[in-house]
Formats: C-alpha cells, structure tokens, sequence
C-alpha cells in the first residue's frame, strides 16, 4: 500500500500563488481565465466561517487550479484531496508543491484509513474547507458526468457525526461545483493539425474534409487495432455498433487484466469501480516495502513488479475509452466536445496529447449548497440510502449547471 502523504499547508507560499494565479491558469492552461459571477461568489460567500466539502465536477487535469484559483475569488484558503500516485511524478517534488498548498492523498477505492481520518479531521473542524473531485476520475467530457463515486458523501456523514457529538447546533453543507472549458475562437483548424498527426500514426489516408467523419473514422481503425491487439473477438457480427464494441473490448480488457492478478472481478459493479480494485492489487505488489527474503528474491520481484506495472497502461486505456461511444460523437458536436475526443485518441495513439487547442475560458457556476443536516434523520434509518439521496443531488445540481451554461452560450459546431 502506498504510504499516506498529509497536508502541509504553508501559508506563505499559498498567498505567493494566489497573487500569481492568473499567470499560473495562463502558463497551465495556455491563455485560459476563470469566469465566475458576482452572485455565484456571492452564494459562496453566504458559508463563510462554516463547514463545507466542495465537490466539483472533473473534465480537465488542470481542475485543481482552476479551484485555487476560485478560492482566491472567494477569500478562502481549501484543501484538497488527490491520488496518491500523483504524489510521486517529477520524482517527488509534485508531491512536495501539493502538500504545501493543503493537498494530502488518497488510495483511489480502498480503505485509506489515514486519508478518512484527515478527511473527518478537515471537515469537522471547520478551518478550511475541502475540494473533493466526485467523480474520482478525470473524465475529459467537458459536457457530462460520469457517475459519482459515493466516498463524497459518505465522508461527510462520518464527518457530520463527529460534529454533532460536540456541536449539536451546527452542520456540514456540500457545495456542488460546476465547471466548464469555452474555447474563446474557432479552433477547428488546430484540430485539422491534430487530425493530421493522428490519420500519420494509423495509416489512413484521409479523403474526407468533414472533421466529424475523420473523428469517427480514426475511433474505428483504432478499435479494430486495439481489438486484434487483444485477439479480442466480435463474434463475427457485423451490426455490432460501435458502443458495443468499446464496451466489450473494455470487458476484455479488465477480465485479461483481472487474470493475470488472479482476481475474481465483481461485474455487478462499475468498470471504474474495477478498475480502481485491479490498480490497488498493482500499487500493492509494486510498493511492497516490506517483502522479506534475500537479494535473489528481491530481484526476482523487482524483475516481476516491472512487468505488473505495464498492467497500468491497459487500465488507462480502460478509462481513456468511457468517453469514446456514438453518443459522444454525435450529429452537432460543439468543438468543446470534438477537442475532448482529440484529446483521448492523442493519449492513447500518441502517448500524450496536446492540451493546448486554443484560448479558453472556464466558466464555473456554484450550486445551492446542501445541507447534511437535513439528511440525518434519513442516514440513521437508512445510511446506503441516504448516501445515495446526497449523491444524487450533487449529480442532478452539476449536470443541471453544465447544461444552464451550455444553453446560455454562443456555440461553435464542428462539421
């Protein structure tokens, strides 16, 4: 198990970067500005000095800037909750940056006994209060949600508890966040580019002017490619839409995985949820600090750890795929939608993708803050309930959001 990195919050530092931020979301965002509005910061503002979990949705990695650079807008310092595998790139030192400005860890689908205690500790002290993603993973669907992982909840009724039990007459509000990346100009030719260096990699010859088709066309030579990669098989039927087939090669994918760790799947849950399961056993294999034995054996499980660890690269394409389906690609597909789908076939072609597509604007909307206390009585009848009411409500606040924002702008269609 991967050990627990907690906050180290320097004050110092945190002030340095919120004079700087709007340089930061330029540098990491590539001429991107956060647009909030005078009455959402208002509604925000209505929970100064009380307890709050923020939960916003999670399209982009740069999320979690976008938020510090909310909380500059707002007066408030927050904390934050993120994988602990994220702690380790650059060789520790992102670890260190995200300490300091109040981030700790947590083990994605375990019991990370250290991370709920400082979770408890946050929000019923009431100091701070805590961004925590729902999702629990970066979907890069900048127009819908994946389905909520419970946790958010669930930590804010143990948290809500805990302040009870000193403080009767208080309570614990979560506050649903939703943010959404406008691209300011027409970026269509950017995406030619990207299309380009995509259609290279694949062999295809490209004899089409419509991006849509080029986009679906290069999902379908990458399917194919990926399906005989992993002598996956259709079953010979040539109706098989293109949903079924990614959802069946995930399936495979999971399954082959789940082998190879000699683990026994769970198919009534989430892929997501699986797939959080299959990384765990790998973080605990790879990070067995305390196997014992000699020089040899050690080598041998060294030797055995770097060939689990290429398991890593078949679950991120595991995830890379949720947002690649006909929905997705769809009849008016805004260019928001068209650069998230680039975005997933560059990772997964390229190995990386380009994030810069053009100039953005995120815009971020704060929903009607909920009350845990109201859902006390309903959690000591019914605690799965009751955690699946507040789940429900999150999910239903920033889905209605998301799409006030998208009905309320000028929208560019990609043809």
């Amino acid at each position: 198990m991967l050990d627990f990195r907690p906050p180290k919050d320097s004050p110092v530092l945190i002030s340095i970067l919120k004079a700087f931020s709007p340089v930061i979301l330029k540098l990491g965002l590539g001429e991107s500005k956060i647009q909030v509005s005078e009455a959402d910061i208002k509604k925000f503002q209505k929970l100064k000095g009380k307890r709050a979990m923020i939960c916003p949705n999670h399209s982009n990695r740069r999320d979690p800037e976008v938020m510090f650079a909310f909380s500059k807008e707002v007066g408030e310092s927050f904390n934050y909750i993120a994988a602990r595998e994220v702690f380790d790139w650059k060789h520790g030192l992102n670890g260190w940056f995200l300490q300091k400005v109040g981030t700790y860890s947590v083990v994605r689908g375990a019991v990370d006994r250290d991370s709920f205690k400082t979770t408890r500790e946050i929000l019923a002290s009431g100091r701070k209060k805590l961004v925590l993603f729902p999702e629990g993973e970066i979907s890069r669907q900048n127009d819908t949600l994946l389905a909520l992982e419970s946790g958010a909840a669930q930590l804010s009724f143990w948290a809500l508890s805990d302040i009870l039990k000193k403080n009767p007459g208080e309570t614990l509000h979560i506050v649903p966040i939703a943010m959404k990346y406008i691209f300011t100009s027409d970026i269509s030719s950017t995406i030619r580019a990207s299309l380009i260096t995509l259609e290279k990699e694949l062999g295809i010859k490209n004899d089409v002017i419509s991006i849509r088709k080029r986009v679906r066309k290069i999902c379908e030579v990458l399917l194919s490619a990926l399906e005989k990669e992993y002598r996956f098989e259709c079953n010979d039927d040539k109706d098989l839409t293109m949903n079924k087939r990614v959802a069946e090669l995930r399936k495979s994918i999971l399954d082959r995985v789940a082998d190879q760790l000699d683990i026994n799947l769970d198919q009534t849950k989430r892929e997501l949820e699986n797939v959080r399961v299959l990384r765990n056993k790998i973080d605990d294999f790879i990070y067995d600090t305390e196997r014992n034995g000699s020089h040899y054996e050690k080598k041998v499980h060294q030797e055995e750890a770097e060939r689990i660890r290429g398991l890593y690269k078949d679950l991120d394409r595991v995830v890379n795929f949720i947002s690649i389906y006909d929905g997705y690609l769809s009849e008016n597909m805004t260019q928001e939608r068209c650069a998230d789908i680039v975005g997933r076939l560059e990772k997964e072609v390229l190995g990386e993708y380009e994030t810069y597509k053009g100039p953005r604007t995120v815009i971020l909307r704060v929903g009607d803050p909920i009350d845990l206390k109201e859902y006390k009585d309903d959690y000591a009848r019914n605690k799965k309930e009751a955690v699946n009411q507040v789940t429900e409500q999150i999910f239903k606040q920033i889905s209605s959001m998301l799409n006030e924002i998208e009905n309320s702008r000028q929208t560019i269609y990609i043809e």
